[in-house]
């Protein structure tokens, strides 16, 4: 994951995180679409890359920890986002390691669930947030479910064996398992969550994710 997103760091960065221009719009589609306007004390943002979003979080938060398996990410963010509320830190990538316990006001993953390479590196980023977030705090997520049927499961277990291929062929970031993800089924994440011990305070769904055989999912969660 870190080699895979220091090489895309390397590159044009937009074609892969997004346009920064957007990056606030979205951010307030997001707790729209989830029936919350938070602001105040601590943000962390789980997956920053090169800063897209962090200047808009820090502006609605008191702090903000953002945070990215990249270092090379982590020092394009720092360039682009210079304010006293904002401390960057890399982790390792399946854990949020160095972030305490119950620390977190509110948690923000926008675009970073749906690249992780495998569901049990999904799942352990669910049991981190719950970890982390505060009892009375909330976490917003975003991430590509895997359509219901045969014909979705079965392009998931063709692609687990096609990726890494492709990868090994391209020699290209963009090919690797680390950005192209793994999609969890609706029961998957369900189960995911409720092993974390996370609540669902309110969802939405669609427009249908730019991937094959997935919806875009957006949950607002709190502590079970």
């Amino acid at each position: 994951m870190r080699a895979t997103w220091d090489a895309l760091a390397a590159a044009e960065t937009d074609v892969y995180v997004g346009d920064p221009a957007s990056a606030a719009r979205e951010l307030h589609d997001l707790f729209a679409r989830l029936g919350a306007d938070p602001h105040g004390g601590t943000c962390l943002e789980v997956g920053c890359g090169p800063g897209r979003m962090t200047g808009a979080l820090a502006e609605r938060f008191d702090r903000v920890i953002a945070v990215d398996v990249s270092p090379a990410m982590v020092e394009r963010a720092r360039g682009a986002v210079q304010r006293a509320n904002v401390e960057f830190r890399v982790v390792s990538g399946d854990r949020l390691d160095g972030i305490e316990d119950e620390s977190a006001d509110a948690v923000v993953c926008y675009l970073v669930l749906q690249h992780l390479p495998s569901r049990d590196v999904v799942t352990s980023y669910l049991q981190e947030f719950a970890r982390v977030v505060k009892p009375a705090g909330e976490a917003f997520v975003q991430l590509p479910v895997l359509g219901a049927g045969a014909l979705p499961r079965a392009w998931r277990a063709s692609r687990s064996v096609l990726v890494p291929a492709l990868a090994r062929l391209r020699k290209d970031p963009a090919s690797a398992a680390a950005f192209r993800g793994f999609r969890l089924t609706r029961a998957e994440l369900d189960r995911g969550l409720a092993a974390a011990g996370l609540g669902v305070v309110a969802t939405d769904a669609g427009p249908d994710a730019p991937y094959r055989h997935a919806t875009d999912l957006f949950l607002r969660l709190r502590r079970s």
